[in-house]
């Protein structure tokens, strides 16, 4: 796979972001209301984002008018996703299980939607894949 500086930068940023939210959700105190702590967290990110796209002069009426269903999807899916990690973690669940348990199932679903509904390629390695992925899911039960 040859991967261009942005790509690289991007999956670097990915997997940075990615190890310290799971170390920050784990480290969130547990006295702590968890939707509260996730309250002062999306409210930062939403004023750093904010920020960054005044900064490309990307804020303006036109662009609202292109909002729609999505942002709220996604909203949604923050919500589920963080707070899901943010009281998992609380009730015991593993650091070094738990993320590659819930991502391996989610790209296996996605396997399923992304050739089924977007009509992507599904090959004998895509199929491979799946098949280790399932057995992975197994082999930490």
């Amino acid at each position: 796979m040859n991967l261009s500086t942005s790509e690289i930068i991007t999956v670097g940023m990915i997997i940075g972001g990615g190890v310290l939210y799971h170390l920050c959700q784990k480290a969130t105190p547990s006295t702590l209301d968890p939707f509260l702590a996730l309250f002062i967290s999306f409210g930062l990110a939403s004023l750093t984002c904010l920020c960054i796209a005044a900064s490309h002069h990307s804020v303006s009426l036109e662009q609202l008018h292109r909002l729609n269903w999505v942002s709220v999807g996604l909203a949604a899916s923050l919500v589920a996703i963080e707070s899901g990690y943010l009281i998992g973690y609380r009730y015991g669940l593993k650091l070094n299980i738990t993320s590659f348990a819930c991502n391996t199932m989610v790209a296996l679903v996605l396997l399923v939607v992304g050739t089924v509904v977007y009509r992507e390629s599904f090959t004998l390695r895509s199929a491979s894949g799946f098949v280790l992925c399932i057995i992975g899911l197994l082999l930490l039960r």
